[in-house]
């Protein structure tokens, strides 16, 4: 619940969802759909390959873990009538049987529209997505399968129909949002399990930022160059995540982190389209691609215990403040060498 703290008092605020304010279920799923990165807790970070289509009987969501696993999500804006649950363990039935290459023929359907372009085969995205050393093997591809409804938190009966398949052993679970408004605007509320656990944004973080080599070689070097952050149209939004003071460090394909610095501005500029943060550097700057020196993933892994999703401009989870300055310093002494 939200509550507004006024005197000594607590005075809840109420809650609504997507259906009262006039919302669609397809805006509800492509917002999920986006942000898919910040679902947490006991499902680790996602990789989607599949959006439902319109007037298609399909699920709205599907998405990859780390294993291969693949993750069917359903996804209501109110209350819903019965048989949810059955819906979704039909796209699971159905879901469930399709191939490595089944996926893989999807997935490619589904970043062609996208993206407006397919660079790699699934196996290849799934394995950069999440820094592997070595691509999983096809037949690991789709071996379990996870439901989850996303629904209002006023739907009980829903909930208490996929506790009910839980407990008979069913791999299904619901997970409530809520919808607030204050003052004019509205904030969305979901809870991620087994407990929901984010760095508070007010806090110092520190945050791995894609210098976006596939798309443009020189990218990294204009950043460098104007002591910025920056993304372009649909990703511009990636540099509002940061805070003032906040660490950035840079990533690099190829190469892993290759740079840190500071956000010195309290707000995103434009310019044509480009959003950018300016940045105070903490490490060296190099000028040309020999003089680059980078930490890996698997070094990141191993210097900080915790892996990322790499298939994103902006790279979760997000760093608290002891290990950004571990990470700054573990930089310098790459650096140390030029």
């Amino acid at each position: 619940m939200l509550y507004k703290l006024k005197e000594n008092k607590l005075e809840s605020i109420a809650f609504e969802d997507f259906g009262s304010i006039g919302r669609k279920e397809k805006e509800l799923e492509s917002i999920f759909a986006q942000n898919l990165e910040m679902i947490y807790g006991e499902y680790g970070i996602l990789f989607p390959i599949f959006q439902e289509r319109q007037w298609r009987g399909e699920p709205d969501l599907c998405a990859l873990d780390k294993e291969g696993n693949l993750i069917i999500f359903e996804l209501k804006r109110s209350d819903v009538p019965e048989g949810t649950t059955n819906q979704i363990m039909r796209y699971a039935e159905i879901y469930g049987q399709k191939s490595y290459d089944d996926l893989n023929f999807i997935y490619k359907n589904y970043i062609s529209k996208k993206d407006g372009q397919v660079n790699m085969e699934l196996v290849d995205a799934h394995r950069e997505a999440f820094a592997l050393e070595e691509p999983l093997k096809l037949e690991y591809f789709n071996h379990k399968q996870k439901m989850i409804i996303i629904g209002s938190s006023m739907d009980h009966k829903l909930a208490k129909t996929v506790d009910y398949w839980k407990s008979k052993g069913i791999s299904i679970d619901f997970i409530p949002y809520r919808l607030f408004e204050v003052q004019g605007e509205y904030y969305l509320e979901y809870f991620a399990k087994p407990y929901d656990y984010v760095l508070n944004v007010g806090n110092v973080r520190g945050i791995l930022f894609d210098t976006n080599l596939t798309y443009d070689t020189n990218a990294i070097w204009d950043m460098f160059k104007g002591n910025k952050i920056s993304a372009y149209d649909e990703r511009s939004r990636c540099v509002g995540y940061f805070n003032k003071n906040d660490y950035v460090f840079y990533y690099h394909k190829g190469y892993g982190v290759v740079a840190a610095g500071r956000i010195c501005d309290n707000k995103p500029h434009t310019n044509k389209g480009e959003a950018y943060r300016k940045v105070e550097f903490l490490t060296p700057k190099p000028e040309c691609e020999k003089d680059l020196r980078g930490v890996a993933p698997n070094e990141l892994f191993r210097l900080l215990g915790k892996g990322f999703y790499y298939a994103s401009t902006v790279k979760r989870p997000y760093l608290d403040k002891e290990e950004s300055e571990r990470l700054v310093d573990r930089l310098k002494e790459k650096y140390q060498s030029i």
